[in-house]
């Protein structure tokens, strides 16, 4: 029989693995710290905001959001609590941050309409009653956009309501006609439960240094393709140059450079044929989708998808994404590394579309003559054997277009500071389906403006100017008084926008209305 004296270590040991066991499990489950003692957000941040027991920071560690937002915030600590920055430090307090508080790829797409400061048309309206009291409290002020760019705990969405009776105390009289107060505190819980904070998301190991294809789209103008080489420059920063071809014959080169925020939302910053232009993408895998835009007033927005060139084949596009039966269209497939167009290695699925012909007209273009066959709306798949597929939209016919965006919103010069805004307006086709209307694709409308009739002697056309012909639209007048108008108006005022498409023997027309105001002058709220 052993001796008890002997049996006293073995119990002390087994207590001690046993709290071992159970300390090993409370660390796996408990949520590690962002950032270590090392890092700039720790020497900035916790003068103020006091790390917990477990390491987080409070407050920073509570949310997540763009690299745009986290600019506004570190910006704020600056401005209104004594934050010091020194050179470069933004720029790195902004890359730390990112590398662990940001949005997913998903979660950024559905605010990237306000990842580049331009005259967005995107227009925000409630989906439904339950949102109707968030754009009453909050979107007055701000976009949703902005608000749906954070994901917080509950407590992190309670004290924005704290946030703004100190920033901005007059909101209580502002918004008088509600009792703000209570009304924010119920609309700050919603949004706990529907953007929540869940979780830190690890930025990826994402590389993108190499050659890549870049297709995109610009309302007026078409499709452009081209590429990019892009070389890492160290420190989440890259080098890039390359050029696009559109399909109206001109060529376009640019060069410069970008940041990498968090391994997805990729910021650039080059030259186009000499203007500058900014660029917001998001990287997932060997693909970044985003736009680019020109700054005002000469500016454009395209959307463009680049894809890393791995040497395989890759089908990417297929341009027109739509055909008309009976029709015989010109189809143009555009990829990377395409192999040779024989008709065995071609198929259409889902839908009757027969192959006419097929020729290659670039090393990642090839050219196609099709006629489809389907008697109503259907959907067919292009598949280029060992390139992938495509979708392609089949209609009887067109039904109709409309003018996007409805009400365009174009912003008077004022100064340097203040800049005229424009509006580039696009015609969409679309064919119906029972009581639907199913979006076709863009198609080259001619545009012109008309008086909309909104008072006796309407003067608004005599001020605000023309627009393009392609749908381009920049005020050509100055914000301030106007003296010749009556009640010394300023030169804004609303016209309609008038489409008219060819077709065959049929022309189809459509309107919008485009208003011309005032310079935004609190462009941070945004």
């Amino acid at each position: 029989m052993p001796s008890p004296r002997l049996n006293r270590p073995l119990a002390g040991l087994r207590r001690t693995l046993a709290l071992l066991m159970c300390l090993g499990a409370w660390l796996a489950s408990a949520p590690a710290q962002a950032f270590d003692r090392d890092s700039l957000v720790w020497k900035k941040c916790t003068q103020c905001h006091a790390p917990g027991a477990d390491g987080r920071i409070a407050r920073v560690e509570d949310l997540r959001t763009t690299p745009e937002e986290w600019t506004v915030i570190v910006d704020r600590m600056r401005r209104l609590h004594g934050m010091t920055l020194g050179a470069g430090e933004m720029d790195r307090l902004l890359k730390e941050l990112a590398s662990t508080q940001l949005l997913t790829p998903k979660e950024q797409a559905e605010v990237a309409y306000l990842s580049l400061w331009h005259n967005s048309q995107h227009v925000e309206a409630p989906a439904d009653k339950g949102e109707e009291r968030f754009f009453a409290t909050c979107v007055r002020c701000h976009s949703a956009g902005k608000i749906r760019s954070y994901r917080m705990t509950p407590t992190a969405w309670a004290k924005v309501r704290d946030l703004h009776l100190y920033a901005i105390p007059t909101v209580v009289y502002q918004l008088r006609e509600m009792r703000w107060i209570p009304e924010a505190d119920a609309v700050l819980a919603e949004l706990a439960k529907t953007l929540p904070y869940d979780k830190p998301t690890p930025a990826p190991a994402t590389r993108l240094e190499g050659r890549w294809a870049v297709f995109g789209w610009q309302p007026g103008r078409g499709a452009f393709r081209g590429q990019v080489q892009i070389r890492d420059a160290g420190n989440a920063e890259v080098a890039l140059d390359g050029r696009v071809a559109y399909t109206d014959g001109m060529n376009e080169t640019f060069d410069g450079e970008g940041t990498l925020y968090g391994g997805t939302a990729l910021r650039t910053r080059t030259r186009n044929n000499g203007g500058d232009n900014r660029g917001a993408f998001i990287v997932t895998g060997d693909e970044a989708r985003g736009q680019w835009h020109l700054p005002a007033p000469d500016y454009h927005t395209a959307d463009a998808t680049w894809v890393r060139d791995t040497g395989a084949p890759r089908l990417v596009r297929a341009l027109p994404a739509f055909l008309l039966r009976g029709e015989k269209t010109t189809l143009t497939l555009e990829g990377l590394n395409l192999p040779d167009p024989k008709s065995a290695r071609l198929s259409f699925g889902g839908a009757p579309v027969k192959l006419l012909s097929a020729r290659r007209v670039g090393p990642d273009a090839l050219q196609l003559e099709v006629q489809s066959q389907a008697a109503g709306l259907a959907s067919a798949t292009l598949t280029l054997a060992g390139a992938g597929s495509v979708k392609l939209t089949l209609a009887p016919r067109i039904d109709h277009i409309a003018v996007t965006p409805e009400v365009g919103r174009a912003r008077i010069n004022m100064g340097p500071d203040h800049p005229a805004e424009g509006v580039q307006f696009e015609a969409i086709a679309y064919a119906r389906d029972g009581k639907r209307s199913v979006a076709l694709g863009p198609v080259p409308a001619r545009f012109r403006l008309t008086e909309e009739k909104t008072r006796p002697d309407d003067d608004d056309m005599r001020w605000l100017g023309a627009i393009g012909e392609t749908g381009n639209y920049v005020p050509m007048v100055d914000f301030g008084s106007n003296p010749v108008r009556p009640f010394k108006g300023e030169n804004s005022g609303l016209v309609k926008v008038l489409a008219d498409y060819k077709r065959g023997a049929q022309t189809y027309r459509a309107q919008a209305q485009l208003a011309v105001t005032l310079p935004d002058l609190i462009a941070r709220l945004r």
